[in-house]
């Protein structure tokens, strides 16, 4: 067919065709309110074909419409109905729908079409399916409205500043903080909360945690101070990130402060607390050394002259037995002051073993043999029960020693004359036990669990005491690794204490000797240096009994001049001197260089582990803790080639 032979084209053909190409519905409504078209897309989305030539109101009634705030819309007030009844365009018209698909958000456009003689041509009513960008919308709108409300629950105060530094939104901890309003430049907020760097200098406005944000920096947990009006100076933690563009470009930034005053004022008490504490403490060490020097320096002389009495004397019967009472006394006075800075020293993590494999036997034994002449002056009955065979164990024998000690000390103290100490040890399985077993005053099932206590006392006894001694086993025990306990059927019904170790895996290469033969002094020369008058002579008078030549010093400076005139081969220093000390003594002696071969020796009442270290770092050979009875003495000063240890054995 040729292009002549065709006909005109069809107006409303064209006009149905342009609508059914729209994706959006479209619906024809005429002057008489009937539906005259229905684009596909309306057939297809609202089932509007089958209302084709029917009233609007019809189509109207069969869909339900509601408002965005979920009320219904009565037909009346449709964008169609209105139109038709106003003669005018309603525009816009956001409107919820219920159709077979589901709900649809639309926005609605109803339009008064004219006629050819320009009247009023019926509605043209277009639906914008816009469902999806308003559900986007609404979840844009609750994750702010989200997002705004936890940032108005946190404590810290929270700023957004935009690319001006013009402060654009404040959270309500900053307005508690601070009185600020939206819109204040950085100099309005400086004149109103000048901030202040960690030296409580001014801090210039470009360096500003929002400025520095702004120039793309990021600040975290910055310490700065501010002014506040009502307060005074506050401590504050602030950070600042920048917002960018997709371009990168700092659009706005974000700046958080958070007030640590009161932390800061907590955490200085705290600090002025621990350093209060701690001066406490080191005072307390210091009382202790002092008391442990005041208790030791008079036992020292009382000690020696007892042993000098007891070997280079015949007394009667009666003052025999007075000397050995003195000298017995005189040892439990020194476990007290022992007792008192071991405990110390543990508590203070100060406190070192010397572990060695060893036979368990020999450290009970030697306690246990310490208390023979006791309990026989108190009528008491002493038993003890050793295996045939060793017990090896890993642990400090001196501190094993002082356990058993402490164990056996307690028996015999609180049980009354005709009583019986029962000692007894065993390997169980893989452990060594010992149990100290006595028929003494007991324990009252109430003060068992805390009777390993410090300064825990039985209410019902009468014996006295520090409260010192079981707390002391229980500490070293545990450094052992092992478990102490006590049980008790009740008061006046005795009471049985139990050790728990474990056993080694290898036997010992030999036994712990026992102290070696008390060495002579024969023509050896020692200067005692020592400012206590009684101790000075009982020393001197001790070794001269040995056959050692003695000098004497009362004072560092002439015990200084003594040693580099008379060249001592032994040198045997108290620490606290009244002029200089023993230290400096030490110093000055091992400084001249004119002594090579003299061995210094500190004798002193001060025992704790740093004295020890001082001691040797100042040229002392060894340290040895008053009062030092003639055996250890004699066993320490007799050997000239064997290395000085002043060690001294617990008891």
């Amino acid at each position: 067919m040729s292009a002549d032979s065709r006909g005109p084209l069809d107006s409303g053909s064209v006009f149905g065709a342009i609508l059914d190409a729209l994706v959006e519905p479209v619906i024809l409504v005429g002057l008489n309110g009937v539906v005259e078209r229905a684009n596909a897309a309306a057939a297809q989305i609202l089932g509007a074909d089958r209302d084709v030539g029917r009233p609007i109101a019809e189509h109207l009634a069969r869909v339900v419409v509601r408002t965005p705030d979920g009320a219904r819309l009565p037909p009346a007030l449709h964008p169609i109905a209105r139109a038709l009844a106003q003669r005018q365009a309603v525009i816009g018209a956001e409107l919820d729908l219920d159709v077979e698909r589901g709900r649809l958000t639309c926005l609605v456009n109803a339009v008064p079409l004219p006629t050819t003689e320009g009247g009023a041509g019926g509605v043209l009513a277009v639906f914008h399916d816009v469902t999806e960008s308003a559900r986007l919308e609404r979840e844009l709108a609750q994750q702010a409205a989200r997002l705004q409300a936890i940032v108005h629950l946190v404590d810290e105060a929270v700023f957004v500043m935009d690319a001006d530094n013009r402060l654009r939104f404040i959270n309500d901890a900053g307005r508690l903080l601070l009185d600020l309003r939206e819109g204040l430049t950085v100099q309005d907020r400086a004149r109103q909360a000048p901030l202040l760097d960690a030296d409580g200098r001014p801090l210039a406005l470009d360096m500003y945690p929002s400025a520095r944000a702004l120039r793309g920096e990021v600040v975290t947990n910055e310490a700065l101070l501010f002014e506040h009006r009502a307060s005074g100076r506050r401590h504050l933690r602030t950070s600042a990130h920048p917002l960018r563009r997709p371009d990168g470009s700092v659009e706005a930034v974000v700046v958080t402060w958070k007030d640590v005053t009161e932390e800061v004022r907590a955490r200085r008490e705290i600090e002025a607390a621990r350093e209060t504490a701690e001066d406490a403490s080191r005072l307390k060490d210091q009382f202790i050394a002092a008391l442990s020097h005041e208790l030791r320096t008079p036992l020292q002389p009382i000690l020696g002259w007892t042993e000098v009495l007891r070997r280079h004397r015949t007394v009667d019967d009666v003052t025999s037995r007075a000397l050995e009472a003195i000298h017995r006394n005189i040892r439990q006075q020194v476990r007290l002051v022992d007792d008192l800075l071991d405990l110390s020293r543990i508590v203070h993590g100060k406190f070192t073993l010397r572990f060695e494999t060893l036979d368990l036997r020999e450290p009970v034994r030697s306690a246990i043999e310490a208390f023979e002449e006791t309990a026989s002056l108190n009528r008491l009955r002493l038993a003890a029960t050793l295996p045939p065979e060793p017990l090896v164990v890993w642990g400090d024998a001196a501190r094993l020693q002082q356990i058993t000690t402490n164990l056996v000390s307690n028996a015999v103290k609180f049980t009354p004359p005709g009583g019986r100490v029962v000692v007894r040890l065993e390997a169980r399985g893989e452990h060594a036990v010992l149990e100290v077993d006595d028929t003494g005053e007991g324990i009252a099932s109430d003060d068992l669990p805390r009777i390993f206590e410090a300064f825990r006392q039985v209410r019902a006894s009468r014996a006295g005491g520090l409260g010192l001694g079981l707390d002391l086993v229980r500490r070293l025990t545990e450094l052992h690794g092992g478990t102490v306990s006590a049980r008790s059927d009740g008061p006046g019904r005795g009471a049985t204490f139990r050790f728990v170790i474990p056993l080694a895996a290898a036997r010992p290469a030999a036994l712990r000797p026992g102290a070696g033969p008390v060495g002579r002094l024969d023509h050896r020369t020692v200067l005692v240096v020592e400012d206590d008058n009684d101790t000075r002579v009982v020393l001197r008078f001790m070794l001269e009994a040995e056959g050692a030549r003695v000098n004497v010093a009362g004072s560092g400076l002439e015990a200084v001049d003594l040693a580099e005139r008379e060249h001592p081969e032994i040198v045997l220093c108290d620490i606290g001197l009244p002029d200089i000390d023993g230290m400096e003594v030490a110093r000055r002696l091992r400084g001249s260089g004119a002594l090579p071969g003299t061995r210094l020796i500190a004798l002193t009442g001060y025992g704790q582990a740093d004295d020890v270290r001082q001691a040797i770092e100042a040229g002392f050979d060894a340290h040895v803790t008053k009062p030092i009875n003639l055996d250890q003495l004699m066993a320490l000063l007799a050997g000239r080639d064997e290395p000085l240890t002043g060690a001294r054995p617990p008891g």
